[in-house]
């Protein structure tokens, strides 16, 4: 009975913030989010997942920093796949490095 009422409730949150910036995360836990914070949530995770591990936003490591870099992303998307970036980035479709673009903006 317990669990019934529990899957009830999840099903009645979902349908009542499903028209709404608020996501459901579980466990009936809701998450308000803005769409510009949806965005650097976005561009977040791919430099996490692709670029962190040699540069940082503020301050030079094996890279360079990366706050601010002067590129568009169709012109990042070519140095990113050329030789004279290592490694390359052939994975990564031009609306993802946009995405990365605008995180490191800031």
């Amino acid at each position: 009975m317990v669990v019934f009422i529990t899957i009830m409730m999840m099903l009645f949150y979902s349908l009542l913030f499903a028209n709404t910036n608020k996501e459901l995360l579980g466990c009936g836990v809701v998450d308000s989010i803005n769409p510009v914070e949806k965005e650097k949530r976005a561009g977040r995770k791919l430099f996490n997942a692709n670029c962190a591990s040699c540069h940082k936003l503020e301050k030079d490591m094996t890279g360079p920093a990366l706050r601010g870099v002067k590129f568009d992303s169709l012109s990042l998307q070519e140095y990113l796949n050329s030789k004279k970036h290592q490694p390359t980035f052939p994975q990564l479709s031009i609306e993802q490095v946009n995405e990365i673009l605008k995180y490191t903006k800031g």
